[in-house]
């Protein structure tokens, strides 16, 4: 990749992996690879960096939300969503998350993106953010949804599979020290097609 990053996130449209944010000093880059040319291309940049944020493909465009500013697990978070459109190469502002989230994970599925988990929530007894969220790009609009069984954060994948979202471990304490077995499955009836 032309920028080092950790904490970053990807997402595939037409066959291309496009990478947007990361720990700093890398938070802002955005960068899009072609397998079938084994070439990197340098995007317009992310217009707020951040890292440990969910990506999605959705209807041809590339959505980012949320996030931290900074690397710790208390790093101020954000409730910004950024959506870049591959044909204008241009990035517009979407509706905000319905409350500052980082360490989270998305997935997109029937047209919506969904958002799980998080860390740094103080009111949380381990620092956790159970919540879910989503995100109907038609309406620009977010949606709470149920909060996971088991609260979670670092999950950098998720598996959508016959209309299941599927939540393969993560931490379970702040920092990146621990992590679960757990399998977490979400069966979301929420639409935007």
């Amino acid at each position: 990749m032309p920028t080092a990053r950790s904490g970053g996130g990807a997402a595939v449209i037409d066959g291309k992996i496009y990478v947007a944010g990361g720990r700093p000093p890398g938070g802002s880059a955005f960068e899009v690879y072609d397998p079938a040319t084994d070439q990197w291309e340098r995007l317009p940049d992310l217009p707020t960096q951040c890292n440990h944020l969910a990506m999605a493909a959705v209807n041809g465009r590339i959505i980012v939300a949320g996030g931290r500013f900074d690397p710790g697990a208390f790093g101020e978070r954000t409730d910004v969503v950024e959506i870049y459109d591959p044909a204008t190469r241009r990035w517009t502002q979407g509706a905000p998350l319905p409350a500052p989230v980082g360490g989270i994970t998305g997935a997109a599925h029937a047209g919506c993106m969904f958002v799980f988990g998080g860390e740094g929530e103080q009111s949380h007894v381990l620092g956790l953010t159970p919540t879910a969220y989503g995100y109907d790009p038609r309406a620009d609009r977010w949606t709470r949804l149920p909060d996971l069984p088991i609260g979670i954060h670092g999950l950098k994948g998720s598996a959508v599979i016959d209309g299941r979202i599927f939540l393969p471990g993560g931490a379970i304490t702040l920092g990146g020290n621990t992590g679960t077995n757990a399998q977490q499955v979400y069966r979301p009836t929420m639409r935007c097609e």
